[in-house]
């Protein structure tokens, strides 16, 4: 397939342009009755000009604000232009018109100012030329009056074209910022591959493209009914940011329902004269001056809430209100992907019925944290915990009991661990805990205060017959094992807790074992 040449270099389009120019020139000057010699040297001092300025940029007002290159091109184009009208027949030839061409020139790609300057230059030339009688019909004053002031009319009239076409060109540069910066934050958000990343993106160009002292993203809870803070960032620290809040009563605080119209904001221009004090959406941030909330919403589905603050009037502008509108849409998609993937994630590595992590994400863990603890010299920590009697108590109250017994325990032993800790289901009734940077002393006070957690907790259970909720306590036995001491491997290390927990059984259950007790002898075998 032939395919039509392209102009791609610049030089080439101007050379093109200038020799377009200078030809148009003369053969106009000819037919208007000028001598072919002069029209051919007025058109190629007409291109050599032409391609002069414009190859170096001189068509352009001055950006140090100097105004001598510009008078130079605009009176290098009069002389032309002047001598163009002279050689054809003066006021009585054909192109009179052309002497409004540098008044035209100077007022579009300089200003005013010099506008101005060339229509006086030019008031001069066409005075001479009337006074000369060149012009048949009034007398001589009139048509200099009357060609005299046309010349400040066609200043006056390039300069304000020239005004509306820089303010369309600085909306158009407005919007080729906007649609730039969406584009990069899609392309950035579509390599994020977890939650964390999404959101820590869409604040960094919040940031980047908006003025705000504080700007948060708030995700819906799994029951629906709360949007909790999960990232926030800005000029000053988000710190006192309102945790959680209804989701209910930030609609009834203004945050705008999704719906067909898109995403729409709610903006509080200034916190001062909010006359509802106790909105939930005021609450946020109490020393905000102004504030902006739209929900990230897909479709129907509303995913969470996005939060701007400023310190200082005015706000964000009715302008940069809809820019943020766009960015808050094309955010959409990305974060919902990732909490898709997160669900599935969340799904294929942790326990349905407890929540805590699965065999294979304890370990994965495991792996990493040794890893970890092996090339910076750390020690690390496994518990094993298995529930005494548990057989007994699933014969006894049912297996529905069962299921809630260890829905609940996976909540006391989150609760009764530090951050840094892992707890996982292992299989059955036996769960296990990684314990990074602890040593066998700390482990081993880790496990008594689950033991104490879970002898003192009263586990809710459904009644087995009646259907009514019942109670009932139970006790827990646990092994310790400490990497580097007790073992380098990870089953290794999962080994020796094992044998620690069979020796805490065999040692009357409801206790706590380090796998250095089980070193003597007779120990590990009970």
């Amino acid at each position: 397939m032939i395919q039509k040449p392209k102009f791609n270099d610049k030089f080439t389009q101007e050379r093109c342009y200038a020799v377009a120019f200078g030809l148009l020139a003369a053969v106009t000057g000819v037919l208007a009755g000028g001598t072919l010699p002069a029209m051919v040297t007025l058109g190629a001092l007409f291109a050599a000009l032409y391609l002069a300025t414009e190859s170096r940029g001189w068509l352009k007002a001055a950006p140090d604000g100097r105004t001598g290159r510009e008078y130079g091109v605009t009176l290098g184009f009069a002389a032309l232009v002047t001598a163009f009208v002279w050689l054809t027949g003066g006021l009585r030839s054909p192109m009179p018109c052309a002497l409004y061409l540098p008044v035209l020139l100077a007022s579009l790609c300089y200003g005013l100012r010099v506008g101005l300057t060339a229509a006086a230059g030019m008031i001069g030339v066409a005075v001479t030329l009337a006074l000369d009688g060149h012009l048949p019909g009034a007398g001589p004053s009139q048509k200099a009056a009357a060609i005299g002031l046309s010349f400040p009319v066609i200043a006056v009239f390039g300069a304000a074209l020239r005004a509306q076409m820089e303010r369309r060109l600085s909306l158009l540069d407005t919007e080729k910022e906007n649609l730039s910066a969406q584009l990069d934050m899609s392309q950035m958000m579509e390599s994020a591959f977890d939650l964390d990343m999404t959101l820590n993106l869409i604040l960094l160009n919040i940031q980047e493209h908006f003025p705000c002292a504080v700007c948060a993203v708030y995700l819906k809870s799994r029951d629906g009914k709360t949007l909790e803070l999960r990232a926030a960032s800005g000029s000053r620290r988000p710190a006192g940011l309102l945790p959680a809040l209804s989701l209910q009563e930030a609609y009834r605080g203004g945050l705008p329902m999704p719906g067909e119209g898109g995403v729409r904001a709610f903006q509080m221009a200034d916190t001062s004269i909010y006359t509802d004090l106790n909105s939930v959406l005021r609450q946020i941030d109490k020393t905000a001056a102004s504030f902006v909330c739209l929900p990230l919403a897909s479709v129907e589905v509303v995913l969470g809430m996005l939060y701007i603050s400023a310190d200082a009037l005015p706000g964000l502008s009715a302008g940069e209100v809809t820019r943020l509108e766009q960015l808050a849409a094309r955010a959409v998609f990305p974060l919902q992907r990732v909490l898709v993937q997160q669900d599935f994630r969340s799904m294929a590595y942790s326990d349905a019925m407890t929540g805590l992590d699965n065999f294979r994400q304890f370990e994965e863990t495991l792996s990493d944290e040794l890893l970890r603890a092996e090339r910076y010299e750390r020690p690390l920590s496994v518990i094993l915990l298995d529930i005494d009697h548990f057989k007994s108590f699933n014969d006894t109250r049912g297996h529905q009991a069962g299921d809630a017994l260890l829905a609940q325990l996976g909540v006391v032993l989150r609760n009764a661990l530090r951050n840094v800790d892992r707890p996982a289901r292992y299989g059955g009734e036996e769960f296990v805990i990684i314990c990074p940077e602890t040593g066998s002393d700390e482990a081993l006070l880790i496990a008594e205060r689950i033991r104490l957690a879970v002898q003192n907790t009263p586990f809710i259970l459904p009644g087995k017959d009646s259907g009514e909720a019942d109670t009932a306590r139970v006790t827990v036995s646990l092994g310790c094992a400490t990497f580097p001491r007790d073992a380098r491997a990870d089953r290794d290390l999962v080994k020796r807790a094992d044998l620690a927990l069979y020796a805490a059984k065999g040692a009357g259950r409801n206790c706590v074992r380090a796998y250095a007790e089980c070193e003597m002898p007779g120990v590990a075998a009970g």
